[in-house]
């Protein structure tokens, strides 16, 4: 069975990789039921594990940023929004053709207007999937692309062998903190027992983008995802 699983388990992130993809894992959910707990909708509790993906985004767009709020950033946003939902949704059916129960994580949706999260931390599962750690923006980081990268979730209960978070962090770097124009980012290291409040002020990046909106037109700003110098373009 184990064997039967572990080539289930590689069929499917052949799968990511040959659309678009650039890396792909599986996330032991139960390794981290606090987590979960502080993070997540409890009605997705009983899924044990996740198949969570990344797709990079254009470098040279996000470098853009450093310069002011960018249609083409946005432009390029709902496309790969676009890109992960379909992912998500082909492998949702293949789970479920194989019998497993699935829950497709939107790619970027909020849970109401005083609610600034998503019904399930796309960026958790990332971290326990082994594609990379969280860091003080809250983002993502990957040792490749920095957090230049958008994430996608599938919850399953198909027993998937998982893989392993990275034993890395960003260390002293306060980057993204320094280059925030709302100050929400606190310089906290991420572990997965810190509620979210001890590292950011989400209301405050929340709050900036509705000023930026009303001076452009659209929410928009990614300054701390152009200020992570790993993965910077050349």
């Amino acid at each position: 069975m184990n064997k039967e699983m572990q080539n289930f388990k590689e069929m499917l992130l052949a799968t990511l990789f040959n659309s678009g993809a650039a890396a792909a894992g599986i996330a032991d959910l139960t390794a981290a039921e606090n987590a979960i707990r502080l993070h997540a909708d409890q009605r997705l509790a009983r899924f044990g594990r996740a198949v969570s993906f990344i797709i990079p985004f254009p470098r040279s767009v996000i470098e853009e940023l450093r310069e002011g709020p960018s249609n083409t950033y946005l432009h390029y946003y709902r496309a790969v929004n676009t890109l992960i939902d379909d992912l998500s949704i082909r492998l949702s059916a293949r789970l479920e053709l194989e019998g497993y129960e699935t829950f497709p994580i939107p790619s970027s949706q909020r849970t109401g207007t005083k609610r600034l999260n998503s019904i399930f931390p796309h960026r958790i599962a990332a971290y326990l999937a082994g594609l990379g750690w969280i860091g003080k923006s809250g983002c993502l980081v990957t040792q490749k692309y920095g957090s230049r990268v958008r994430l996608g979730t599938v919850l399953t209960n198909a027993p998937l062998p998982p893989d392993k978070p990275l034993d890395l962090d960003c260390g002293n770097c306060n980057l993204c903190m320094k280059a925030c124009p709302a100050q929400a980012i606190k310089g906290v290291n991420f572990t997965p027992d810190t509620p979210l409040t001890e590292r950011l002020n989400p209301e405050l990046c929340d709050q900036y983008q509705n000023k930026v909106r009303d001076s452009f037109g659209k929410r928009v700003c990614g300054l701390c995802l152009a200020a992570c110098p790993i993965g910077k373009p050349l």
